[in-house]
């Protein structure tokens, strides 16, 4: 092959010489001739100059070969030198030596020879080696160089060489010969000769034609992704006959890398594939790019391939579907073949994939499952197949892993599992009673099952059921007529039967009176399934035989009965199995029977034996009763027991039985003194021959007498009653019975209702959720009944939760965390909290926490209403109710705990700001309003995205972070507003909160609030807001007047407790009322007209806000959508001026803290404005209406002479620990602190009590005014706090209030 590179050399050479004549300037020069002849063993020294970077090409060493060295040489005219040397020559070392300039793209070159007497071929001696040509080339070149330009060599050939050819042959000692070779010349062996000092040297070449056969080149892998310093490894191959050879190039981005190639061949038959590889070691990103190569069997027969790298500074791992397709997958039952295929993009390749059906993990031999690459098939899809399948990729060495999931959702035509049954086991349905048919389905999704019904025809003379009607649809509410029965219900359930989920429905019929065919239609939208259930009502059994006894000599009519319908003919058999014909009557049909008699005459006991009734079944079956007639022999009456004499007392009861027996069956006449005893008021005379006298008297004294008789004959007995005792005198005996009995009957009685009244709860036991529908809309004691919980949409498998620590806990019930596997089918797992009854619960506990569950399906979907997400109401497990999580527990509890980190302060132009997390508020505020303007301020159906309203941050931001942040007045205002969004999607859909309170507040991810329903999760007897009011324990201080006096709970209502809960906001998480005491007279001056004061951080809209939602008239309260307008307005106005922020403070703080002294000049007192707002909306200082009279002037009138701890309204006071602390930071000249930061750690939150103006006055010393300029240098470090995370035992131990 050497000769072949050698003829591309020269092919390169003449095709770049037009290149290199444009840049002779710039071209490369070896020193010396182009042609040099060394010996053997002696050294090469070639030294080249040029303008560029210069790189060697030996003829068949490699520069890193031992013996080659190239070093940098001087150069006065050139910018480059490089000198090699190559020491220890030998003949193979003879070739082309070739300098090339990077930079102009030019070489030069020179040949050298290197001489060896023993060896004058360049190939070693009697080589034989293989000439491949193809058979359009017209020439042919026999590659043996020698060693020396001046060696003589002769070419021999078999057959011999033509006259023609011989004259046309070329001679070059760097190339060889060069003979005319047609297409159709063949040549068997070619053969070099020389002869040195006597000594003959020759080469052999065989010639053989190539093939042209060139087909599939292509490079795998074509699409690569390697990371910096990775390995890249490519083969290019391509396709030839068995005698082709392919000669494959490459062409990359940086082709002047150090690289390697490997070529490969593998032989099938016919078929060659001929394969070159490329590695290169340590990539770049300058290796990235497009990889072409280029698979040559002659330069006119070529195929190219490319291929495209990717280089990657660091590993990533992405995990998609394919093709956007859903990761919910709904296929039919019975499928060939369903395949999951992700599509997986990672740098470095994964190593580690992993299945997982529903959590278990799927084995690689599983028979089930097969897996290849990244996708999962399987074959024959069933039922059982349906689940989450999940898919973990995963690279070790990178520590990388990602999962995605699909939902397979394998749907099933129904089938009626009675339908299984042969028909030949359908029985008769006795008339009159109530009878119960089952349907059982299944199917995905669940089938609706309907009843259908068809009448059999009232044609009297029919033996069949012959329909005369279209299928009519059943329902509950038919009355019976003359082609119906009545129904007297239809259930419907979901069970699961032998590990699948089956519907079974019901048809319960009242009263069974007509005839005909009921279908059950199970139906779902890939199919429908029916299944005909005959309803043959009868009178008798199957078949019966009338009557079953008889009397010697008598004649007897054998009737036998069958059910109309279900059998359509009869006949009677004697003792052989013939077929009676005489003395048979026709078959008599009725509504409900077939009958057919038979006539014996003079009946035996040897004449019955052997009669049968044959009845023929509507499926073809044969059923035959045999008659089992019992003939008695006649016998005359004889009595089993005589009479004997009886002594009575008056007014007792006489008794006297006359057991006697006969065949035929006697009949018994009694009398007295010879005179027949004939019925009449007080004297019974019983079927079996017993006589009873009620209330005897002395008249009934005489000689009774039995005469039991029949045709046969008579037998009779007799005694003497005697009556003791005078009818007039009462009988104590039975006074004293009949009053004993009364006063028992009484007294069990008053047991009865003792124990009932004990076992009665009380009336502030009474339990359920505190959410309810407007009474208006449906009764409360129907509303149980009218909400419905449909399971196929909300029950959720219990073994796909794994429940957690307790949250908390009522008296009833608890709330824990857990962890939901697949719940919305987003994220394999996702946390929640889960809402049961603790153990042993009541069915009236598990009630109210079903009422509370199907009110939350009623309420539906909002994003600041706590959702349910699911429920656990089969048996076999608790009932268990799956609701969002909210990680930051109740608002309250936030509130009181955030106290630190509200801060307030004056900027220095004098403006009260709110501080920020250290950007712009004014920006921070315009984004939080961008959310409010979107939600509008009518009641909307709920937010599809769980964004927040007041979030400072980007959606992505930690919610770790509301631990850290400070808290600010746009946070209060927006708490407000959020919860008047719920409250207005709550009273749209006619809900009534009744317990609305912060502490029914939970705040979640992204500052959202959610309103939510502890339920049983309550403990009212530990928590102090409910406060006991007769049987009940109430949370008055969130209670309106009506519904404290009058029991009305409304909408209105619910706009009450919302200002208290608004009063909660504004006074960080305070108690209500703080020092008023909670009892009758706080009721009544609340409905005088009494009320809170305002909070300290509330402005003046904010409190009038509050006093509009305690207006004692509930039409003159705002509605919830003016309450979402107005705190909607409060949030934009808080950013409109001059685009600051305006926190309005309490003015008792501003002027107590910055009261003036009379060292301060007057002036300096105008110079300070305090933050005001005008009529237009601007924020102003709180001033209360004159009109309103609040608790404060009640109780200081109380407590005028008492003496109390400084403290505030809101119940945050200052301890003398904390007002020493106060002082020092006054004493600080220069230092400016802001109010809030002064009141940091003065803060008291075991005290919520309040004090007047007077009395706070007294617990502040005499100082000069501060300059509220913050410096944040100023502050002490130990100032900075954050707030723990939330105790959820605080937040759900509380109860909800009796209806």
């Amino acid at each position: 092959m050497f000769w072949f590179d050698c003829i591309k050399m020269g092919i390169v050479i003449l095709c770049c010489s037009p290149f290199t004549t444009g840049h002779v300037g710039r071209r490369p020069k070896i020193q010396g001739p182009d042609e040099q002849v060394l010996h053997k063993d002696q050294t090469l020294t070639l030294t080249c100059r040029g303008h560029g970077a210069l790189n060697w090409t030996l003829a068949q060493r490699l520069l890193s070969s031992d013996g080659v060295k190239v070093e940098r040489c001087y150069s006065k005219h050139h910018s480059h030198c490089s000198k090699l040397t190559v020491t220890q020559l030998t003949v193979s070392d003879t070739g082309r030596y070739t300098c090339r300039s990077s930079k102009a793209g030019a070489e030069d070159a020179t040949y050298v020879f290197v001489k060896d007497p023993d060896q004058p071929f360049v190939e070693k001696n009697y080589t034989t080696s293989v000439l491949f040509s193809y058979r359009h080339e017209s020439s042919l070149v026999i590659p043996c160089r020698t060693t020396s330009p001046n060696t003589s060599v002769t070419l021999t050939a078999t057959p011999k060489l033509s006259k023609e050819v011989v004259e046309k042959m070329e001679w070059d000692p760097k190339v060889g010969f060069k003979i005319p070779y047609g297409p159709f010349m063949t040549y068997s062996l070619l053969t070099c000769d020389s002869v040195i000092r006597g000594r003959h040297f020759n080469l052999i070449y065989i010639p053989r034609r190539l093939s042209s056969s060139l087909r599939n080149a292509k490079i795998t892998p074509d699409r690569v992704k390697v990371l910096i310093g990775d390995t890249l490894i490519l083969n290019c191959s391509a396709e030839t006959s068995s005698n082709g050879v392919i000669d494959f190039s490459w062409d990359f981005p940086r082709r002047n890398k150090n690289h390697q190639t490997h070529p490969s061949r593998a032989l099938s038959g016919d078929l060659k594939v001929m394969t070159k590889t490329l590695r290169l070691e340590n990539v770049t990103l300058e290796d990235r790019g497009v990889y072409r190569c280029k698979a040559e069997l002659e330069p006119s027969k070529h195929l190219n391939a490319s291929a495209r790298v990717y280089v990657f500074e660091h590993p990533f791992l992405n995990v998609s579907y394919k093709h956007e397709r859903p990761g919910i997958v709904v296929v039919n039952e019975g499928r060939k073949r369903i395949v999951l295929e992700p599509k997986v993009n990672a740098v470095p390749q994964p190593d580690v994939t992993l299945w997982y059906k529903d959590g278990v993990l799927i084995q690689k031999n599983s028979t089930c499952y097969k897996m290849s690459g990244y996708s999962l098939a399987i074959n024959d899809v069933q039922q059982k197949h349906a689940g989450i399948f999940t898919i973990t990729v995963g690279t070790k060495l990178k520590d990388l892993y990602r999962n995605l999931s699909y939902t397979l959702v394998v749907e099933v035509k129904p089938t009626i599992s009675e339908a299984e049954l042969t028909t030949m086991n359908v029985q008769p349905y006795k008339s009159g009673k109530q009878h119960k048919l089952t349907c059982t389905s299944h199917a995905h999704p669940l089938p609706k099952i309907t009843w259908q019904w068809q009448p059999c025809h009232e044609d009297p003379t029919l033996k069949y059921c012959l329909a005369y009607t279209e299928p009519i649809v059943v329902n509950t509410d038919e009355q019976r007529n003359f082609s119906r029965n009545w129904i007297k219900s239809i259930n419907v359930m979901v069970e699961e039967v032998e590990g699948k989920n089956k519907t079974v429905s019901t048809l319960v019929i009242g009263d069974a009176r007509v005839s005909g065919n009921y279908s059950c239609v199970a139906q779902n939208e890939d199919g429908m399934s029916t299944m005909m259930m005959p309803f043959f009502v009868g009178d008798h059994q199957e078949v019966t035989v009338e009557p079953q006894t008889a009397i010697e000599g008598d004649d007897v009519i054998l009737t036998c009965w069958a059910t109309r319908y279900l059998y359509t003919d009869l006949q009677w058999l004697d003792s052989r199995d013939q077929v009676i014909t005489s003395d048979v009557s026709s078959l008599q049909l009725s509504r409900y029977s077939i009958s057919l008699s038979l006539h014996l005459h003079n009946v035996s006991q040897n004449s019955t034996a052997g009669f049968k009734c044959q009845a023929y079944n509507l499926y073809k079956r044969v059923d035959i009763k045999t008659a089992r007639l019992i003939v008695e022999e006649r016998k005359r009456p004889w009595l089993s027991q005589n009479l004997t004499n009886q002594d009575v007392n008056s007014s007792s009861t006489l008794v006297m039985a006359c057991y006697a027996l006969g065949v035929p069956r006697p009949h018994i006449l009694w009398y007295k003194n010879g005179i027949p005893v004939e019925e009449s008021p007080g004297i019974t005379l019983e079927k079996d021959g017993t006589l009873v006298i009620e209330r005897v008297k002395k008249e009934d004294e005489g000689l009774y007498e039995c005469v039991a008789q029949n045709v046969e004959g008579f037998a009779k007995t007799s005694a003497v009653v005697t009556v003791l005792g005078e009818d007039g005198k009462p009988n104590i005996e039975v006074i004293i019975l009949v009053c004993t009995g009364a006063a028992a009957t009484f007294l069990w009685l008053m047991l009865i209702l003792f124990i009932r009244k004990l076992r009665k709860q009380p009336a502030h036991y009474k339990m359920g959720p505190s959410i309810i529908i407007d009474p208006d809309e449906y009764p409360l004691d129907e509303q149980d009944d009218l909400l419905q919980y449909d399971s196929s949409k909300w029950e959720f498998p219990r073994d796909r939760l794994r429940l957690g620590k307790t949250l908390g806990h009522g008296a009833f019930g608890k709330v824990v965390e857990a962890s939901a596997f697949g719940i919305d089918k987003l994220s394999t797992c996702k946390t929640v909290a889960v809402k049961m009854l603790k153990g042993g619960a009541t069915s009236n506990e598990r009630k109210a926490l079903m009422s509370e569950l199907k009110i939350l399906i009623h309420i539906g979907h909002h994003l600041n209403v706590v959702n349910l997400l699911g429920a656990c109401t089969k048996p076999g497990g608790p009932l268990m109710m799956i609701v969002e999580f909210c990680k930051y527990g109740n608002l309250s509890n936030y509130l009181r705990s955030k106290r630190d980190d509200f801060l307030v302060y004056k900027s220095p132009d004098g403006k009260v700001v709110s501080a920020g997390s250290g950007c712009e508020l004014s920006e921070l505020m315009k984004r939080r309003l961008e959310s409010v303007a979107s939600t509008g301020s009518s009641a909307s159906s709920g937010f599809i995205e769980d964004k927040s309203y007041c979030d400072s941050e980007e959606e992505e931001e930690d919610s770790e972070d509301l631990y850290k942040r400070v808290l600010t007045l746009e946070d209060l205002i927006c708490y407000s507003f959020q919860v008047a969004k719920g409250m207005e999607f709550l009273a749209s859909r006619k809900c009534i909160h009744r317990d609305l309170a912060a502490r029914n507040i939970l705040l979640s991810e992204n500052n959202v609030v959610k309103i939510c329903d502890f339920g049983l999760a309550r403990d009212i007897y530990k928590d102090p807001d409910y406060v006991r009011k007769g049987d009940a324990r109430l949370p008055l201080k969130w209670m309106a007047p009506e519904a404290i006096f009058d029991k009305i709970y409304t909408t209105q209502s619910d706009v009450w407790s919302f200002g208290v809960l608004m009063w909660e906001i504004f006074s960080l998480g305070a108690s209500p009322y703080p020092g008023v005491q909670i009892d009758e007279e706080f009721c009544c001056r609340l409905k005088e007209g009494t009320r809170m004061r305002a909070p300290d951080y509330a402005s003046s809209e904010i409190y009038q806000t509050m006093l509009d939602c305690w207006q004692g008239e509930p039409k003159e309260r705002p509605t919830f959508t003016e309450l979402v307008e107005r705190l909607g307005d409060l949030l934009q106005a808080s950013v409109q001026q001059d685009g600051k922020h305006y926190i309005p403070i309490n003015t008792a703080l501003l002027v107590k803290v910055g009261e003036q002294t009379a060292s301060v000049p007057a002036e300096e007192t105008t110079t300070r404005p305090i933050s005001l707002r005008n009529s237009g909306g601007t924020w102003n200082i709180k001033i209360r209406p004159a009109s309103v009279k609040t608790f404060d002037e009640v109780t200081m009138e109380n407590v005028k002479n008492e003496k109390h701890e400084g403290q505030s309204d809101s119940g945050m006071g200052l301890s003398s620990d904390s007002m020493k602390t106060l002082m020092r930071f006054e004493s600080l000249a220069g230092r400016p602190l802001s109010i809030m930061a002064l009141a940091k750690k003065a803060v008291s939150k075991s005290k919520e009590s309040v004090l007047s103006d007077a009395e706070k006055e007294s617990f502040l010393p005499t100082v000069p005014p501060l300059d509220f300029t913050l410096d944040d240098s100023a502050l002490d470090a130990s100032l900075e706090c954050h707030s723990p995370p939330p105790d959820y035992n605080y937040v759900v131990r509380y109860s909800t209030p009796p209806v």
